[in-house]
């Protein structure tokens, strides 16, 4: 199956965000921009509403190169808000609002931020807050010039759009500044694999702290398309999720599998018509085949088009692509496809040299959409990012190591094998198996504990904690510990289960041997 692609000219004549917003709603100034609910903002109006909000920035004292915390739920106001910052030529760093204080705490400080935007929360460090109606008392605002001191302001390719945080190997999130430059590389390379028009509806699914979301907003906005807000209480079960898909006439989802396996469920059970989707686009977790079968044996291949994404926030949102075909369902590997077309790959063993053509190495990465490393660790930017002269060109090239195992087909696809480390992606989210264990051992009576992924049945994978009580804890449940879990970790790392075991099993060097913690499971599962 071929994938066609759809002129970028506004992608091609603009060097930053702000000025291919400008752009696209300039030349179609009445079409639907973004819907809430039962609001309908036209790419007219949300352009001045957000010009508006930006000059309530600049007046608290944003200034261009600033960080502006975002603490919003996803709707019409986060939106305007992600576009005011980027206005002034500041940054947003998205600060979900289920995160505990401590995590908020630490992404405020580590990140800088000169200003919030939203709602603060109890103890809040940042003192320049503009709320959330304050957002919405703009929206009838008269459209005005952004400017400082008597100067336009507007961002640049290289500054930085968005600052992401991921999951770090020392229990504290890192930060991913990603530049402009960075977003438009992705955008020009998505029309080699989609057709995306102007008469799409992509639907905003995912937290704002994800960076699948800075896909789904921008895929829209850069093709003049519409943008769904998925309305909160749409989102606590997968047949409202489906009934606003169908109702809305969304066009475009973009799905981690996990959640595409209940979507499925829902879809068959209420014998949906899904025939208006076009594309259902995956990321966040690997993808097999059996997660795709029941979906396929229902509503088949053609249309909507199911394709497979692959991607890093360090190498922003996407890096491959694989359309889903009748082969891919009956094999045993999950096939992420091919490169973007900026991307300069290497598949790297352990002592350093490419591996041959098919065997199995860490995918490194090169190219236009590589952020330029992490916020304030240079070490692990050394680490991560290492830069590497070209035996042929003499060329230096910096890559980004990114831990995953992939193997390279003759055709030039990768297929995904697993993680180098005990980082694990799961419901969308980058999670260190280590930042749950040693939050767990926090626990006054948790001697040591070790934390893994478990399938229940086929795509539903959940973290589980087996852990060793101190001696004399008897009473150590494991509702207390979910309790304590809870004031330290989102709730995408916390554990569904726990399991207490007289002592951790090793191996003969000593360490933890968590294949027989996985057995250990699995009997226990057996028993019960």
């Amino acid at each position: 199956m071929l994938l066609q692609s759809m002129t970028s000219d506004p992608i091609a004549r603009n060097s930053d965000l702000v000025s291919l917003f400008r752009d696209v709603a300039a030349a179609a100034p009445e079409r639907a921009a973004l819907s809430a609910e039962d609001d309908r903002v036209t790419y007219r109006r949300l352009d001045a509403w957000s010009d508006a909000v930006a000059r309530i920035l600049l007046t608290e004292g944003v200034r261009p190169g600033d960080r502006v915390a975002l603490r919003m739920t996803p709707g019409a106001e986060a939106i305007v808000a992600i576009l005011a910052i980027l206005k002034c030529g500041a940054a947003y760093v998205p600060v979900d609002l289920r995160n505990p204080v401590s995590r908020s705490d630490f992404i405020l400080a580590d990140s800088g931020a000169s200003a919030l935007i939203g709602e603060p929360y109890e103890g809040c460090a940042v003192t320049r807050v503009v709320r959330t109606a304050a957002v919405a008392e703009c929206r009838d605002a008269r459209p005005e010039p952004v400017t400082d001191a008597g100067e336009a302001v507007r961002p640049g390719a290289d500054d930085t759009a968005y600052v992401i945080y991921t999951s770090g190997t020392t229990g504290n999130p890192k930060g991913v500044p990603v530049r402009h430059a960075n977003v438009l590389a992705l955008l020009t390379g998505a029309p080699s694999v989609f057709d995306f028009t102007e008469d799409d509806r992509w639907l905003l699914f995912h937290s704002l702290s994800f960076d699948f979301s800075v896909w789904e907003i921008w895929g829209p906005f850069s093709t003049g398309a519409e943008l769904v807000v998925l309305p909160h209480w749409a989102a606590r079960t997968p047949e409202q999720y489906l009934s606003v898909i169908i109702d809305r006439g969304v066009t475009v989802i973009n799905q981690t599998p996990t959640a595409f396996l209940a979507l499925t469920e829902a879809a068959v059970r209420g014998g949906r018509d899904v025939s208006g989707l076009r594309y259902v686009i995956f990321g966040g977790e690997k993808l097999t085949a059996p997660m795709l079968r029941p979906w396929a044996k229902a509503f088949g291949l053609d249309r909507p088009r199911l394709v497979n994404g692959y991607g890093i926030t360090e190498t922003t949102v996407f890096t491959t692509f694989e359309e889903i075909g009748e082969a891919y369902l009956t094999q045993d590997t999950s096939v992420i496809g091919r490169a973007l077309p900026s991307f300069r790959t290497r598949v790297v063993g352990d002592d350093g040299r490419d591996v041959a053509l098919g065997e199995t190495g860490e995918l490194w990465l090169a190219g236009a959409q590589l952020a330029e490393g992490y916020l304030r660790r240079p070490e692990l930017t050394a680490e991560k990012f290492p830069v590497v002269t070209d035996g042929g060109t003499g060329e230096s090239v910096r890559y980004y190591r990114s831990g995953d195992l992939v193997s390279e087909l003759p055709d030039g696809r990768f297929a995904y094998e697993g993680r180098a480390d005990l980082q694990v992606k799961l419901r969308g989210y980058r999670i260190e198996l280590s930042d749950i264990e040693t939050a767990v051992r926090r626990h006054d009576d948790v001697v040591d504990a070790v934390v893994t992924v478990r399938e229940f049945k086929p795509g539903d994978l959940r973290l589980v904690c087996a852990y060793v009580a101190r001696e004399g804890s008897a009473t150590t449940t494991a509702r207390e510990l979910r309790d304590h879990i809870k004031t330290l970790l989102p709730a995408y790392m916390h554990p569904a289960r726990y399991l207490r075991l007289p002592g951790l099993p090793r191996t003969v060097n000593g360490k933890v041997d968590r294949a027989a913690v996985a057995r250990s499971w699995e009997e226990e599962v057996a028993r019960s």
